[in-house]
């Protein structure tokens, strides 16, 4: 049911994330892998458009032109999981009327930035509000969660740590200015792809965070550079030789804190500050080896 005080268009923004410390520590029964990450929210939006309409139907139209280099198709039917996260609020509570989405895609895909799964935390609070429903972030949370792993973490209001699938999230309690310079590579490739040749069960090196965790809260860059860590990087590496290509390019251009985030494609290196990361983003436009885009860590609204 809908209240009559509810909206009947709402806006929201869905951030982009990058993966600052990514860790597997086993296969799971289920076919998933445990995993720890650090995860950081950064100004790089979707926009998302919802128009509450008297049919039950969701209906969903993307525009994606502005990325010039990603050639993925979103889809616009069930298989978005915009799409599956209002009809899981429809059918959790009994909602009859349904809503038309604009989904502006800022984010590229399959690039390892969490597009998709912000898409779908935005899609939860949109939906919460346009049919007045109250839900809490505790409740948003665990809807996420039946949506997909990296969905909870967008209910955090800064970087977070996650557990097991990466589901289980919790925030770190810091909210340091971090400024990046990002590049999307023409090439994607898709987490399951990545995951199905990584060899867990052979990892005897598994890593923490702690030192990653000193080095943001004092400021120190040499615990930050030790402890930034993705242990996809190499395995992606092997199923996209870019990716070694754009390690080497920014270690020509002297950014000693850089890495893959998430699965991939997408590459970043931490700078100093945000003039740096402008300057390195004109000298990586020269190259046209992919979307370049500079970003600085965000604290969103609860």
């Amino acid at each position: 049911m809908t209240d009559d005080k509810s909206p009947t268009r709402l806006v929201g923004y869905a951030p982009a994330k990058l993966n600052l410390f990514f860790e597997i520590h086993g296969k799971r029964s289920d076919g998933y892998h445990d995993v720890c990450s650090l995860c950081c929210p950064v100004n790089l939006y979707d926009t998302l458009i919802f128009e509450l309409q008297k049919s039950p139907d969701v209906t969903l139209t993307c525009e994606t032109g502005h990325l010039r280099n990603d050639s993925s198709e979103i889809p616009t039917g069930a298989d978005n999981l915009v799409v599956q996260a209002v009809q899981l609020i429809q059918n959790r509570y009994d909602i009859s009327s349904g809503c038309k989405i604009r989904l502006i895609k800022r984010i590229p895909s399959q690039a390892g930035m969490g597009g998709a799964s912000s898409d779908a935390a935005t899609a939860i609070r949109l939906a919460s509000q346009l049919w007045n429903l109250q839900l809490t972030p505790r409740t948003m949370m665990e809807l996420g969660a039946e949506l997909g792993s990296d969905v909870p973490l967008f209910f955090i209001s800064g970087m977070s740590i996650g557990y097991g699938r990466g589901e289980q999230v919790k925030p770190v309690g810091l909210t340091p200015r971090l400024d990046f310079v990002i590049v999307k590579p023409p090439e994607g490739i898709s987490t399951a792809a990545v995951f199905r040749v990584c060899c867990a069960d052979h990892i005897t090196d598994r890593r923490f965070p702690e030192c990653l965790l000193q080095g943001l809260q004092s400021g120190n860059l040499r615990e930050i550079t030790a402890g930034i860590f993705n242990r996809l990087e190499t395995t992606t590496q092997k199923l996209c030789p870019r990716i070694g290509q754009m390690s080497r390019l920014f270690d020509t251009l002297g950014c000693s804190v850089r890495q893959m985030t998430g699965s991939g494609t997408a590459y970043f290196a931490l700078c100093h500050h945000a003039t740096q990361a402008r300057f390195l983003a004109a000298q990586l436009r020269i190259f046209g080896i992919g979307d370049v885009f500079v970003a600085h860590s965000v604290t969103l609204a609860n």
